[in-house]
């Protein structure tokens, strides 16, 4: 009997142990910022959501709108994973000269379009948003489709620069470290002053606006485009501006720099 007793004690000291460690690991913990963040994952699930996880009801009803009066012009290269197609726009549209404006076809109602749009509304580089008749050369009969209309950043992407392409290995090399480096900096302050993280930094996502094409030296401006699924991201509510400044440009420099320093893009080659 005095056994048995001993035996059903140790349980339930061992439950109550138990218990206590699951709510120790449940509990909350508060929020200091990004200090002590040393765990990508940790971070990515603290201080950052993708773009979807953003949506509102509100923004559900971003595409609800035809949109009539906009007339298209040449194609574009595709950019993006989440994306039809992009198109010029013709003559004026909402009293935007159509040279400035890009319209980029989205596949369908979704929570990765509705963040698309949220994300370029929060920047400020959308125009408009509804939906738009369109088919492909392939397709059997036009649908109605998702479109942004949104700001035509400047700049042509590394390698439609005629200078960088007759220039040395070396020449190269250290243009691209140039480049990187603002790019990270432009990340950084997007993030800071919306709070929108611009992770998909490949070079056509790029665009370098030099004051002379046929030198490389005289950067005017680097621009970032495609604010899609899935390298967009919101910065949590509670993490300051600066923390999410510093640790956009962390990040950047982290997973970006390297990449173009040494050209790790053969596949983005060509058109």
């Amino acid at each position: 009997m005095s056994n048995l007793l001993s035996c059903r004690a140790f349980r339930f000291v061992i439950l109550i142990l138990l218990g206590l460690c699951l709510m120790a690991y449940a509990a909350p913990t508060p929020s200091f910022g990004l200090r002590g963040h040393t765990n990508r994952r940790s971070i990515r699930g603290r201080w950052m959501r993708m773009i979807m996880e953003a949506v509102t009801k509100e923004d559900e009803q971003v595409f609800s709108s035809y949109l009539s009066d906009i007339v298209t012009g040449e194609r574009l290269p595709k950019s993006g994973t989440n994306s039809i197609a992009a198109y010029e726009v013709k003559g004026t549209y909402k009293d935007h000269d159509g040279n400035n404006l890009v319209i980029k076809i989205l596949p369908g109602n979704s929570t990765y379009t509705w963040g698309e749009a949220k994300a370029l509304r929060t920047i400020g580089d959308l125009v408009d948003s509804g939906t738009i008749m369109y088919a492909e050369p392939h397709w059997p009969s036009s649908r109605y489709l998702p479109a942004v209309v949104m700001k035509r950043m400047p700049g042509k992407i590394l390698e439609h620069i005629p200078a960088y392409m007759h220039a040395t290995p070396k020449q190269k090399e250290s243009f691209r470290r140039e480049i990187a480096k603002l790019m990270c900096q432009k990340v950084a302050a997007v993030a800071a002053n919306t709070r929108v993280i611009h992770k998909e930094n490949h070079k056509r996502n790029v665009l370098i606006t030099l004051k002379d094409d046929q030198t490389l030296t005289g950067i005017s401006s680097v621009e970032l485009v495609d604010y899609g699924w899935p390298g967009t991201f919101f910065a949590d509510e509670n993490v300051n501006q600066a923390d999410v400044k510093n640790q956009a440009l962390k990040d950047c420099k982290e997973e970006w720099v390297d990449q173009w320093v040494e050209d790790r893009w053969e596949h983005l080659r060509n058109d």
